[in-house]
């Protein structure tokens, strides 16, 4: 079972449902110009990510060394950037690539507010931070002009981009028990396995949860695995090593 691992200290950089304090564990982020546009189109701000998934790109923080791992949408490796002494309150000059940043459930937050269009989306859900970035470093500001930088960063060559580390069934089954939210991908098909408040458990197959493949009132790990629910019709347990978290 495939997980993905920091590039710099190679530990686990999977989802890992809901953050301790304030440090989360994926990113989402948009170029300034495709955020104009999205606006201007008018669009219901809960379809933003899935009608324009290739403009937006992923960003996953290392819960051990801080470093971020930049993927594209077709969740290739983009980029290291791994954390500096050094800090700089000038803006970055020309970055090569700039816009909003907001962390996973921030964003959550905003895909779900099916009332409200893209226009509307700054003025509820104003953004926290910025990120500037170009092939050398990488800098967070707090506003869009770029006047107060927060974290600086810097390009990180890895000769391996990044490590993939193995995670037996056993290890899954005890997620399955005790996380209320796990995301996975089988033959780059979205999966997402959610806990409600009252115990009762779903799996979602796609984005937006709409299909629902796996339904019941509590949690049975051993049934979870065994059920014949993925989309070529076999279970986690015959494609353990297929399966990417």
């Amino acid at each position: 079972m495939a997980v993905c691992g920091c590039g710099l200290c190679g530990y686990q950089i999977r989802y890992h449902g809901e953050p301790e304090g304030t440090d989360p564990v994926q990113h989402i982020f948009c170029h300034l110009d495709d955020w104009r546009d999205l606006e201007k189109e008018n669009l219901n701000a809960d379809w933003l990510e899935w009608e324009h998934d290739e403009i937006f790109f992923y960003a996953w923080r290392c819960a051990r060394c801080k470093t971020f791992t930049f993927f594209n949408d077709r969740w290739k490796n983009i980029g290291i950037y791994t954390p500096t002494e050094e800090f700089s309150s000038a803006p970055m000059q020309e970055p090569f690539e700039f816009g909003p940043f907001w962390d996973d459930f921030q964003w959550f937050e905003i895909t779900e507010s099916a009332d409200n269009r893209a226009s509307e989306v700054l003025t509820k859900f104003p953004i926290h931070r910025w990120l500037a970035k170009n092939e050398d470093e990488m800098r967070i500001y707090e506003d869009e002009a770029r006047t107060k930088c927060v974290a600086q960063f810097k390009r990180f060559q890895c000769p391996d981009k990044v490590t993939v580390q193995t995670m037996s069934l056993n290890s899954l089954k005890k997620m399955l028990a005790n996380w209320d939210d796990i995301e996975f991908f089988y033959h780059k098909v979205y999966y997402n396995f959610m806990r409600d408040t009252d115990g009762k458990i779903n799996i979602w197959r796609g984005q937006g949860y709409n299909h629902s493949v796996y339904s019941a009132d509590k949690t049975d790990v051993e049934e979870i695995v065994n059920t014949k629910f993925l989309i070529d019709g076999k279970s986690i347990a015959e494609v353990q090593a297929e399966i990417e978290l």
